[in-house]
């Protein structure tokens, strides 16, 4: 193979080490490489702000600096300390407590938060926002984010690391908080840090190989002859700022399984491709994940709602084999069966007699199970209702059911 063909190779640079808990905030890490940088802000999620609009509080800061407070009615207290030099002229920065923020990676949508305006205002020096929540949070369980506009971009947020005190550092608004994090959310901030760090990477693999591709096609060189050692470190830098975190995410939440493993194959494929040999660990990394989402596929659930007044009730405990759910309407109690094609979707049927009349019928049905765990099952019944002596009826009804991990189920 051609240098230049190795050297467009698409880069899906991955491999990895991990030491699951040992990445967590307060953690010393027990494997070699670089720290995990958990403090540098990493793209985020759009998420939906609710604002609590009769906790505010406002202030004029000059060019000589102040700070502006608000405690909130729960007894948590915020800060902004803007230092000297950090404002040209005289500004209004007011400050208003969140209310509810849905769709960020933590235990509970309320988190202890403020959002700051004027939104995008930018500093010529570094601001304080100091949190001190009503409720203490763990450390190991603190999650420290931030978010641009109204909700836009949602990311971890640097903090003073020296500090026992919740300390963010800010060069512009909009806004900062903490709430905590479970496992289950801790693995899905690591996983959008994962994200932001191999779209940077991946970007720099294309600058750099289609600028070197150019100069090699327009004859006015053979391209830089470090490209082999360039495109070296590139996958070790991927390694340690996407897939380590990767890794550490599938043991945190195991759902997370597949996509390291799929980006740790990819490493090896690429390093292959361009001469390196494949790294000691790596088919030891590789089994550990193919048991992780073996097991991942094991969680056991509970389905249990009521819809159309009639409830439903089961216990699943491997969503990619067969399991039942029972219905108790008014006309009685009947199982529902669901045999699955996957572990996310297959078909289910259902009949039931009583007093001659019969309902049969069955559909397709779908499982989504979300960032902490928790997830919904929807199902199509298109039925068929007979009589003796009544025209038939054909009916469709679709239910969504919620379901909740059930680890204390006896499964075989």
């Amino acid at each position: 193979m051609s240098k230049l063909n190795l050297a467009i190779v698409g880069i899906i640079l991955i491999a990895a080490s991990l030491a699951c808990k040992s990445f967590m905030p307060g953690k010393t890490a027990t494997t070699s490489g670089p720290p995990i940088d958990f403090t540098t802000p990493a793209a985020g999620v759009d998420v939906k702000v609710e604002l609590d609009k009769k906790q505010t509080a406002s202030g004029k800061i000059s060019p000589n600096g102040g700070s502006v407070s608000l405690t909130t009615a729960d007894g948590s207290k915020f800060t902004l300390e803007v230092p000297a030099n950090a404002l040209d002229a005289e500004t209004t920065i007011k400050m208003t407590a969140v209310k509810t923020l849905d769709g960020a990676p933590l235990d509970t949508n309320t988190p202890t938060a403020v959002q700051l305006e004027p939104s995008g205002l930018l500093f010529n020096e570094l601001l304080t926002l100091t949190i001190v929540p009503a409720k203490e949070i763990p450390i190991e369980k603190q999650i420290i984010f931030g978010y641009e506009g109204n909700g836009e971009d949602y990311h971890l947020m640097p903090v003073d690391h020296e500090s026992k005190e919740i300390k963010i550092r800010l060069m512009n608004f909009s806004a900062g908080g903490v709430g905590s994090a479970s496992d289950v959310a801790w693995a899905a901030n690591l996983m959008i840090q994962a994200q932001e760090a191999s779209t940077r990477l991946e970007h720099w693999a294309g600058r750099y190989t289609q600028g070197d591709r150019r100069v090699q096609l327009s004859g006015e060189g053979d391209g830089d002859p470090d490209w082999h050692a360039k495109l070296a470190k590139a996958y070790d830098q991927y390694e340690d700022e996407v897939v380590r975190k990767e890794m550490v995410a599938a043991e945190l939440d195991c759902k997370h399984a597949k996509t390291a493993l799929h980006h740790l194959i990819g490493n090896e494929h690429n390093r292959a491709v361009i001469g390196i040999s494949e790294k000691p660990d790596f088919r030891e990394k590789m089994a550990k994940l193919l048991k992780i989402g073996e097991e991942c596929k094991k969680t056991s659930y509970r389905a249990e709602g009521s819809s159309g007044g009639a409830s439903f009730k089961g216990d699943i405990c491997n969503l990619d084999k067969p399991f039942t759910i029972d219905v108790d309407s008014i006309t009685g109690k009947w199982p529902m069966n669901f045999t699955p094609e996957s572990d996310s979707a297959g078909t289910m049927e259902g009949t039931f007699s009583s007093n001659g009349c019969t309902l049969t019928g069955g559909g397709p049905y779908t499982v989504s199970i979300g960032e902490n765990g928790s997830g919904t099952i929807t199902f199509t019944y298109n039925s068929t209702a007979s009589c003796p002596g009544v025209p038939s009826e054909v009916t469709s009804k679709t239910t969504t059911l919620p379901l909740k991990p059930a680890p204390e189920l006896s499964c075989p």
